[in-house]
């Protein structure tokens, strides 16, 4: 089987180095918001240029309070992509906000053109996520924030390190909620997530809103808040992983090469932004039925995800909307990614282009 995400390699690379900073950890006597927290924040700051980061428990944390902390209150309405990551929406919806949704555009990103007619007064905040690897509409979507005087938060899980018009991604928004997990460009086990920003009050307030409204022992407790303080063991897997990554991330552009060029003419490939940079994230093709194809495609040795599969304004759960969202139920019914983890051998790329070519 040729895996999405190959844990086993990974975890060869790095395992020595993980097993000594255990034993570090465990003889510092000090397994929360200590060395490797902070040698992490420092990395995540140089790498953004960003003045403060901040480690959180996960991504979806880390949109929640991002914007809480820039003030938004229970009720205010936030405009976020109608296709996503169930993380981009729940993590709106948890900290009391209201969805706004916008459709997507060809790239599977929130679509600026769409952002006018969703204005109102009741709209203080925009979550744009991008996707697959590349940038969402940076430029576009800061004019249209800026100009209606509200809060930008940018989902940088999926597209940390790719470039928007020649900008690191982690520089882009008014604040950065960011993810490391087992498929992002910085791999952790499980999920782990974090906080960028320039501003100082927003700073202050992340601090006190991850440690449950108190931010150190000897500080006041001023709220009620998450307990979401940035714990050593996963900060460590990022620390460990820090050397590597960026070979990681040519590697999966490589892969996407080879592919783009074997697919030329042959296989639907989703449109990769023309102002973006790619990070080799998601590598997502076009089927006819992608739950068809992901069985099928699983029966010939080549493992696939189905991202994703939710269009969040028809759920019974979400805010009506009287809007069409047809480039969504695209997505949500044809797209599929393939495997473009950065441990495959060229033997493994040319497996998964003749099983994609030949699964029908």
């Amino acid at each position: 089987m040729i895996y999405s995400q190959n844990y086993e390699k990974r975890f060869q690379i790095i395992r020595k180095d993980l097993h000594e900073g255990l034993d570090k950890i465990h003889s510092n006597e000090k397994v929360v918001n200590g060395f490797y927290v902070k040698q992490v924040e420092k990395h995540l700051q140089e790498m953004s240029g960003r003045k403060h980061a901040l480690l959180v428990t996960s991504g979806s944390h880390a949109i929640t309070l991002a914007l809480q902390a820039h003030g938004l209150k229970y009720g205010d309405n936030v405009i976020v992509t109608n296709y996503s990551c169930p993380a981009s929406l729940s993590s709106v919806m948890v900290g009391g906000f209201k969805p706004v949704f916008c459709e997507i555009n060809e790239h599977g990103h929130m679509d600026p053109q769409q952002l006018p007619r969703l204005m109102s007064p009741a709209v203080k905040g925009l979550v744009a996520t991008g996707l697959y690897g590349d940038t969402h509409d940076h430029d576009a979507i800061k004019k249209f924030c800026d100009s209606n005087g509200i809060v930008y938060i940018n989902d940088a899980a999926q597209s940390q390190f790719a470039l928007c018009n020649g900008v690191e991604s982690l520089a882009c928004g008014d604040t950065v909620a960011t993810s490391f997990a087992d498929n992002k460009a910085i791999p952790t086990i499980g999920t782990y997530g974090a906080i960028l920003t320039d501003n100082d009050k927003v700073y202050d307030m992340v601090r006190t809103l991850r440690k449950n409204g108190k931010a150190t022992h000897d500080e006041p407790f001023l709220m009620a808040g998450y307990s979401s303080h940035p714990e050593e063991d996963k900060a460590l897997q990022i620390y460990v992983t820090i050397p590597h990554f960026r070979k990681w991330i040519a590697r999966r552009v490589e892969i996407g090469s080879m592919y783009d060029e074997a697919f030329k003419g042959k296989i639907d490939v989703r449109k990769k932004a023309h102002y973006s940079t790619w990070n080799g994230h998601k590598y997502t093709i076009f089927v006819e039925d992608k739950e068809w194809s992901y069985a099928r495609l699983n029966e010939m040795g080549v493992q696939t995800d189905r991202h994703y599969l939710d269009n969040f304004a028809m759920l019974d759960w979400t805010p009506t909307s009287g809007d069409v969202f047809p480039m969504t139920d695209r997505f949500v019914k044809q797209s599929l990614t393939i495997p473009n983890n950065p441990h495959m051998t060229d033997g493994d790329v040319h497996k998964v282009i003749d099983c994609v070519l030949n699964h029908k």
